[in-house]
């Protein structure tokens, strides 16, 4: 790993701590957020890439109805 990719790792690191935090401070309980954690790392892990389409969550809500 190069320099720049260490530090776009420790940015997404931070951003996901953010993103953490500021979910456990609005209500979700830290068992909901590791349990979806977990999901998301294991559906990353089988496909072996991310899926884009979570860019728009909102979207897929939409057209699941």
């Amino acid at each position: 790993m190069g320099d720049n990719d260490l530090e776009a790792a420790e940015d997404a690191r931070e951003e996901l701590q953010s993103l953490l935090v500021a979910q456990a401070q609005a209500g979700v309980p830290e068992q909901v957020l590791v349990g979806l954690l977990r999901e998301q790392a294991a559906e990353i892990e089988r496909l072996g890439y991310i899926p884009r389409r979570w860019e728009q969550p909102d979207q897929q809500e939409v057209s699941k109805r």
